[in-house]
């Protein structure tokens, strides 16, 4: 990425910043599929020259199945499926600090083709707060885990070319539950699957499966998912602790993938993106792997030539970086610029036991 493209796309991300949020009963799965590419055009704008580096965390998501799938069959209505809940009573976060990452909602009962723990990762932002459970590989399978607001039962969203209806399936511990069901999906040779169900407290869930679903995935295994989850709110530990910034530094974006996103080579990379006086900066951060440093070369190779570099280091076996969207920001410029917010960023180490929810001061 040259700095030629940094206007038009910081442009674009600070618009998007001042755009209100969705309004309650918006399908957030869904936009968080859809958003992707949008979502890689800000990473590439806060990210600068780290672009090589960070694409994998935004670039490897598949919106459907490969072609030549076929639209799942309605499924048949199984029998009740109950999960008793192992889980002990959910906290409320009570360490010091602020963590910008956290979640309402969380898997619990997974498949083996997830690899527990390692394979879930959350994802906060503009569209919302989603737990994601993935394979690992650049087409193996994912589902994303998400909780509606309070409110009446979500309308049924319809994508480009969708025809979804409600397939009504066997109740969630003892709640309502339906697929919905693409009709159109084998027509385009595509297609995904999509579980809705109502939470003992009233507010309805969804998990989207997608990528490459194996073609034997089972309905009692999602339905085995959904019954599994668990609710209540979580701090996400994260590898990452920054010294005191200024309060008009906004975390508003936090991305912590597990596995890598693209061909899952890296056990976890975490994006975080903070806001403040119309510009953006983000932070970086993965294990040390093979190849090159990415504050060396652009994503074509070439020597970055930005203005305004990114600042990178590696410590404990991690690698991170910060870099400016466009610009460097009065609030950045006292601190030193992207050096001194640098110096600020601590790196607990690249083993999730050392990692923080005392993450903003």
């Amino acid at each position: 990425m040259t700095g030629n493209e940094h206007p038009d796309l910081a442009e674009q991300l600070v618009a998007l910043a001042d755009q209100p949020a969705p309004v309650a009963g918006y399908d957030p799965a869904r936009a968080m599929v859809r958003g992707q590419a949008l979502l890689r055009r800000r990473r590439r704008t806060a990210i600068g020259a780290v672009a090589a580096a960070t694409a994998l965390v935004v670039g490897g998501t598949l919106l459907f199945a490969p072609a030549g799938s076929t639209a799942p069959a309605a499924p048949a209505v199984a029998p009740p499926v109950t999960v008793p809940s192992t889980a002990s009573p959910s906290p409320a976060p009570t360490r010091s600090g602020v963590d910008p990452l956290t979640t309402e909602v969380r898997f619990g009962w997974l498949p083996d083709w997830v690899g527990g723990n390692s394979g879930v990762g959350y994802e906060t932002g503009y569209h919302g707060t989603f737990t994601e459970a993935r394979g690992r590989g650049e087409s193996a399978p994912r589902m994303i885990l998400s909780l509606f607001p309070a409110g009446p039962e979500p309308a049924i969203e319809q994508g480009p070319g969708e025809e979804r209806e409600k397939v009504p399936t066997a109740a969630v511990n003892g709640q309502p539950a339906f697929w919905l069901v693409d009709q159109q999906a084998g027509a385009r040779g595509q297609g995904d699957r999509l579980l809705r169900w109502q939470t003992p407290s009233g507010r309805w869930a969804q998990i989207r499966a997608y990528g490459g679903l194996p073609k034997d995935l089972a309905d009692d295994v999602l339905l085995r998912v959904a019954a599994g989850a668990e609710y209540g709110k979580w701090n996400v530990p994260l590898p990452v602790r920054f010294a005191p910034l200024p309060e008009v530094f906004e975390a508003t974006d936090v991305s912590l993938s597990k596995p890598s996103t693209g061909d899952g080579s890296l056990p976890w990379q975490l994006w975080l993106m903070f806001q403040f006086e119309g510009r953006n900066v983000s932070v970086t951060m993965e294990p040390i792997g093979p190849g090159p440093s990415p504050s060396a070369t652009g994503t074509d190779g070439s020597p970055y030539t930005d203005p305004h570099p990114p600042a990178c280091r590696e410590e404990k076996q991690v690698r991170v970086c910060v870099a400016a969207g466009a610009g460097i920001a009065p609030s950045l410029e006292q601190i030193g610029g992207l050096e001194g917010l640098l110096a600020r960023t601590q790196v607990p180490g690249a083993d999730e036991s050392a990692w923080t929810t005392d993450v903003l001061n």
